[in-house]
Parts: C-alpha cells; structure tokens; sequence
C-alpha cells in the first residue's frame, strides 16, 4: 500500500491562534464544516468570561474571571475548506506581572506550540494574550469579546507586541458576525471575527463548551 504524506497543521490561534492537527497531503475534507445558525432576532447580548471557557453560564451581567481547569477539544476549518482540530488546556486565574510591570489576573493556556496567557483589556470590552512564548509580552490585544455587543459592532484595539528584536505595534480587529447563533442544537452560541494586518480567522463560542470551531480565513506566516 502507498504511503501518504501527512503534514502538521498547526494554526496559529494568535483568543486567543494556535491551533494542532494533522491530514493527509491532497486528502478531501472528512466532512462538512459545521454551520452556527445565526438568530437574526437578537441585536445587543452581553457576553460573559463563560462563554470563552465553558463553565456554566451566570445569571447576571458580570465580568467575573472564575476559576477553571479544563481540556477541550475543537474543529478548525481550513481556507481549502478541509477540517483540522486541535486540544487545549485552559486554567486559572492566576495572578502575572507583565510589560512594564503591570499585574494582570490571567487564564493561562496551553496548545500544542505555544505557552499563552490571557486577560482582559484595559476598557473590558475583550480578553487577549498579555503573554505568548513565542512572542513575549503584548499590550491590549482584542481577542474575544466580552461584555456589550450589538449585531455587526466592530472594535480595533491599539496593540503592541514586545517581540524579541522589539516592539510592533499592530491594531487587532474584531467584528462581531453572528451575535447569537445555534451551534449543533446548542442555543446561545457566538461568532465573530478575528483580524490583523497578515491574519484573518474567525471563532465560535457554545455555552457549556467554549472554543468549538475556528475558521483559519488567512493565516499568519
């Protein structure tokens, strides 16, 4: 029998884009990527720290940074239109002294290439890494929406990132797409979109199970 070459496809998640998994070179996709369909009817939503890590959704409107352990698995959907998936591990908080010697209440997270913490922006309208090991520290990224959205709402967010050979300052996107959709009988999911200037990925949140879907739409290099 022929062997195939397989290749390591790993995404970078940068909420937060770093994402493992394998497929055959040339292969078709396994199946079809999976849809959250949009409820139209919902305009402004509050979007609790939950959401991202699947704990139990709260009553109220609080941004409260609950303690949490665990290791969810979730599906990428490539440019080609394939499916990947990866594992990651997500803990805290945890108290950290970042740039500048700023203390930070974070989540930390592992994926298969990266070491990566999170907290939330100075304004509360968004968490992103403060810290990944491939980069260093940074400053006001906006990775996940938190707190008041509205349908279609777009926030940009100056970030800067201490690299090793110095700082780059490159503003993070976020578009809100789908403020409320069912993710495969899940109501109260969420989708929205992720950019920079060299990377584009969108992401999808299930209450009760966190990250479940990226879609990798230009990948960093």
């Amino acid at each position: 029998m022929p062997l195939q070459k397989t290749r390591l496809l790993l995404p970078v998640l940068g909420f937060f884009c770093l994402l493992g998994g394998a497929r055959a070179q040339g292969a078709p996709a396994a199946a079809q990527a999976p849809v959250c369909v949009h409820d139209e009817s919902v305009k402004e939503r509050f979007l609790p720290v939950e959401l991202l890590t699947g704990s139990p959704m709260p009553a109220g409107n609080e941004l409260v940074m609950a303690p949490v352990e665990r290791t969810y698995t979730f599906s990428d959907e490539l440019p080609d239109g394939s499916l990947a998936g990866g594992d990651v591990t997500l803990k805290g908080p945890v108290a950290w002294q970042g740039q500048g010697g700023k203390n930070y209440e974070v989540y930390e997270r592992k994926v298969p290439r990266a070491f990566e913490r999170y907290a939330m922006t100075p304004d509360r309208t968004a968490m992103g890494r403060v810290f990944d090991q491939r980069i260093g520290n940074i400053t006001n990224e906006g990775k996940y929406p938190i707190g008041m959205w509205t349908q279609g709402q777009k926030r940009t967010y100056a970030t800067y990132y201490e690299f090793p050979r110095g700082t780059r300052y490159e503003p993070s996107h976020l578009e809100m797409e789908k403020l409320s959709c069912v993710w495969e009988g899940i109501p109260g999911a969420m989708q929205y979109g992720y950019k920079t200037s060299g990377s584009s990925y969108g992401y999808v949140y299930a209450p009760g199970k966190g990250l479940v879907h990226v879609m990798t739409r230009v990948r960093a290099n």
